[in-house]
C-alpha cells in the first residue's frame, strides 16, 4: 500500500489516551466496514420467504459482493493514495451506509444484486484506508498492536454482519432492520471523524531478513492458500445455514444468525500463529490447521447439533489461524513489492470467496451438505498440489523456512 501523509498518527508518539483512541477507532471502523460483506449470508430463509429467491440466487448475493471486492481491491490503494486514508475511510463508510438504506427498499433480485455488488466495490475503500494506517506506524511494536486490533475488528465484523440481520429481520421486518444497519454505519462515520487522526507518516519498516535473503514461501503458494481459505470458509458457512434450516433441525433465522458466534473462540488463538510458525514453519502450520479443520467438518456430517457446533468452532478457529499465518507468509515472499503482493493476495482471496458462495449451489440439489464438503476437499487438494509443484521466484522450489 503506497504511503500517504493523511494517516493515523503513530501510537508510540501518543499518550495512553491517544493509544486507546486509536485502538477504539480501528476496532469500530473495521467491525462496521467488514460487517457489510456477510449481510445476507444468514438470511437465506428470509430471502426465500420475503423475496421468493432460490438457493442459487441467495448465494449470488454473496458472490456479487466478494467478486466486487476482488475486482476493486487492486485499485483501492490508488484511491487511498490520491484521496488520503481519512477521506477514503469516511467516504467508504458513508457509501456503505447509503447502500444499506438502499437494501431496505429493494424489492426484487436484480436490485438486491446491484446493491450488493456496489457494496463489494466500496468495501476496499474502508479496508485499504485502515491497512494503510497500520503500514505507516513508526515502529514494529505500534504496527503489531494496531494490526492485532484490526484482525479482531474483522473477526467481530464477520459475526456482527451475520448476527444482526438474522436477529433484526425476523423481529422488526426487512426495511427497519437494514435502516438500523445504515444507522450503524453512520455511527462509524462519526467515530472516524472524531478519532481517525491525520499526522506525520510513519516510515515503513525494513523487509524481514528472510525476504531480503530471498527465502520464504512462494507467492503462488500464498495466493493459492488465500483462494482456498475464503472459498472454504464461505462455502461452509453459507450452506451449513441451509442444512440447519431443513429437517431434522429446523433452526429459525435468529438461531442461524447466532451460529456465527463460533468465530469468537478464534480470537484466543490468532496471536499465537507466529510462535507456531517459528517452531514448525509455514507449511507444517497450515497442514496442522487443515487437519483440525477437517476433523471439525467431519463432525458436521452428524445429526447432533452439539457435534456440529463443536465442529464449526474447530473449523473457524483453524481458518482464522491460517489467515494469520498467510498474512505473515506474504511479508516473506521474495520478488514482489508489498503493494503488488498485497493487491494480488486480496484479489485471489476474494475471488475464492466469490466462487465459494456459488459453486456448491450446483451440487446442492442432488448431493446436499456432503456434496458441498466434497467440493471443498477437492479444491483444497488441487490447490495444495499446485502450491507444492510451483517453483519459487528464483526458479527452484525452496523448502519452507523454520524461522519466521
Amino acid at each position: 500500500m503506497t504511503a500517504s501523509p493523511d494517516s493515523l498518527a503513530g501510537l508510540d508518539a501518543t499518550g495512553s489516551t491517544g493509544r486507546w483512541r486509536d485502538h477504539l477507532v480501528m476496532l469500530g471502523c473495521a467491525m462496521v466496514g467488514f460487517s457489510s460483506l456477510y449481510l445476507t449470508q444468514s438470511l437465506g430463509t428470509e430471502l426465500q420467504r420475503l423475496h421468493g429467491l432460490s438457493v442459487q440466487e441467495c448465494a449470488a448475493l454473496l458472490t456479487a459482493t466478494t467478486l466486487g471486492l476482488a475486482v476493486a481491491s487492486p485499485l483501492a490503494g490508488l484511491l487511498v493514495q490520491r484521496a488520503g486514508p481519512r477521506r477514503a475511510l469516511l467516504a467508504g463508510l458513508a457509501l456503505l451506509g447509503l447502500l444499506d438504506a438502499g437494501l431496505a427498499v429493494a424489492g426484487d433480485f436484480p436490485a438486491l444484486l446491484v446493491l450488493r455488488t456496489v457494496q463489494g466495490i466500496a468495501m476496499p475503500m474502508v479496508l485499504s484506508a485502515l491497512l494503510t494506517s497500520i503500514e505507516r506506524q513508526p515502529s514494529a511494536r505500534a504496527a503489531l498492536g494496531i494490526s492485532a486490533t484490526y484482525v479482531m475488528g474483522t473477526v467481530c465484523g464477520g459475526v456482527i454482519g451475520r448476527l444482526l440481520p438474522a436477529s433484526l429481520v425476523p423481529a422488526f421486518g426487512w426495511a427497519p432492520a437494514f435502516l438500523a444497519l445504515a444507522a450503524l454505519h453512520g455511527l462509524a462515520v462519526l467515530l472516524a471523524l472524531a478519532g481517525f487522526r491525520g499526522g506525520p507518516a510513519g516510515r515503513r519498516g525494513a523487509a524481514p531478513r528472510e525476504r531480503r535473503q530471498g527465502g520464504g514461501p512462494t507467492l503462488t503458494a500464498v495466493y493459492a492458500g488465500g483462494f482456498a481459505l475464503l472459498f472454504s470458509q464461505i462455502a461452509v458457512f453459507t450452506y451449513i445455514a441451509f442444512r440447519l434450516a431443513e429437517p431434522p433441525f429446523g433452526w429459525s433465522t435468529a438461531a442461524l444468525g447466532s451460529l456465527y458466534l463460533v468465530f469468537l473462540p478464534s480470537l484466543a488463538f490468532v496471536h499465537g500463529s507466529r510462535q507456531v510458525v517459528t517452531g514448525i514453519g509455514h507449511a507444517r502450520a497450515v497442514a496442522a490447521a487443515a487437519a483440525v479443520a477437517w476433523c471439525g467438518l467431519l463432525a458436521t456430517l452428524t445429526d447432533l447439533p452439539a457435534a456440529i457446533i463443536a465442529g464449526l468452532v474447530a473449523f473457524s478457529t483453524a481458518v482464522f489461524f491460517v489467515q494469520a499465518v498467510l498474512a505473515h507468509a506474504l511479508s516473506l515472499c521474495p520478488a514482489a513489492s508489498g503493494a503488488r503482493a498485497s493487491g494480488g493476495y486480496l484479489f485471489f482471496y476474494y475471488l475464492g470467496g466469490s466462487l465459494g458462495s456459488m459453486a456448491p449451489a450446483l451440487l446442492w440439489p442432488r448431493f446436499g451438505w456432503a456434496g458441498c464438503l466434497g467440493l471443498v476437499a477437492a479444491l483444497q487438494l488441487s490447490l495444495a498440489a499446485l502450491a507444492w509443484a510451483a517453483p519459487a521466484a528464483g526458479g527452484t522450489r525452496r523448502p519452507d523456512k523454520r524461522k519466521a
